[in-house]
């Protein structure tokens, strides 16, 4: 009997270790900088100014990892919110720190440390005040949720009518609401179905990827969130009069320019009350409630992700009419772009070519750069960029 515990016991051991080597795999990896700091001596106090002199130094380590996740322009413009919400909190930041330096020249202490920043907390923090968003330009948000409830033979979606003829689903208003709270810029279909008409052929309960894509360009979002969610009855509760009811919900986060997705989740919610329908509409609530959580727990991620790495841009290259041209717009890709850490090159047809490029930035620090640049045999046009994407033309001269 001893030999299977000692088994079990080790099993368990091997699984924990794995576990745990698991999470910190996912860990988000801290950043070492190195900045100084200073304060003045008063009444002749250096232990005092030291002392100021190193939380001086540390509040400027951690507004350099802010740098890193924030434009200046965010920074500027978001000051006092940094200031209260983020900076306030420099030692929560610190994971440790050393002195390298440090020097008294009256009246004033110096001090320069290297500090170990947790940057998942402070990405983290960054994302619960919006500032995340900021920095990917706040993409605009559209929901695609198909939803049955009890009572309804089919499901309803507002794209299969005239928008402005639908109210919101449950979900829908749901997620709207969590979105909006979290700082996501989303897109009211209802204000502007009045310009847009969707097709027949669009009017279906069970989207692809590129139907999805094309409804929400129709509609300038740069997100897509399709899904369907459904409520249904179970039964009675113990033989009393009281319903209840189950809902499930899925949704998949598409962006519209490249089709890639950013998110992908499911929920469950359950309900109970005297009336069915009511049942089913707080078990729709309580998975829509959760599902919103996941999806933005997971695109709040990608966007850290990115912010911190590198983010994969689209390149299309039309009017190419000599390969030795297309070779030196590469080349200029690979060798002459700050921030390229990448170019994969997908396809050439037809005087088409496709380009993945992994940029630490976006499609709008690429195309600036891109712009810049000047060419011995032909000329560059950008006919056109969105957030993940850039169109561009060679021109002979």
């Amino acid at each position: 009997m001893e030999k299977p515990i000692r088994v079990w016991s080790l099993c368990f051991l091997v699984i924990v270790i794995f576990a745990g080597y698991a999470v910190a795999q996912q860990t988000v990896q801290p950043q070492v900088v190195s900045a100084e700091g200073m304060a003045a001596i008063r009444n002749n106090d250096k232990a005092m100014a030291r002392d100021s002199a190193i939380e001086d130094a540390l509040r400027k380590a951690v507004e350099q990892a802010v740098g890193t996740l924030v434009s200046s322009e965010t920074r500027v413009e978001n000051y006092q919110l940094l200031s209260d919400k983020i900076y306030t909190k420099t030692q929560g930041y610190i994971q440790n720190y050393r002195i390298i330096s440090e020097a008294s020249v009256e009246p004033i202490y110096k001090v320069t440390v290297q500090a170990t920043v947790a940057m998942g907390d402070l990405k983290n923090d960054l994302a619960a005040i919006g500032l995340i968003l900021a920095r990917k330009h706040k993409p605009r948000v559209i929901f695609l949720i198909a939803e049955q409830n009890i009572g309804h033979e089919h499901y309803r979606y507002w794209w299969g009518y005239h928008a402005s003829e639908t109210d919101l689903s449950v979900t829908e208003t749901v997620l709207v609401e969590k979105f909006r709270e979290k700082g996501f810029n989303v897109v009211d279909h209802a204000a502007k179905a009045g310009n847009i008409r969707v097709s027949k052929a669009y009017r279906v309960v069970n989207l692809n990827d590129n139907t999805a894509m094309s409804l929400g360009n129709q509609y300038d979002a740069e997100v897509v969130i399709v899904g369907k969610a459904l409520a249904k009855y179970v039964g009675n509760v113990m033989n009393t009069s009281m319903k209840s009811c189950q809902a499930n919900v899925t949704a998949r986060a598409i962006r519209t320019d490249t089709g890639a997705f950013i998110a992908s989740t499911s929920s469950h919610g359950a309900a109970v009350h005297i009336d069915e329908i009511t049942a089913g509409t707080e078990a729709l609530k309580k998975s829509a409630s959760d599902l919103a959580s996941k999806l933005m727990d997971q695109i709040l991620g990608t966007h850290r992700d990115e912010i911190g790495g590198t983010t994969l841009v689209q390149m299309t290259v039309n009017g190419i009419s000599s390969y030795q041209d297309f070779l030196s717009l590469k080349n200029v890709l690979k060798g002459e772009l700050r921030g390229v850490k990448g170019v994969h090159q997908r396809s050439i047809s037809a005087g088409v070519a496709k380009i993945d490029i992994d940029i630490k930035g976006d499609a709008q620090s690429l195309a600036d750069e891109l712009a810049t640049k000047s060419f011995q045999k032909f000329s560059i046009n950008i006919t056109k960029m969105t957030q993940n994407a850039i169109e561009l033309t060679i021109l002979p001269k």
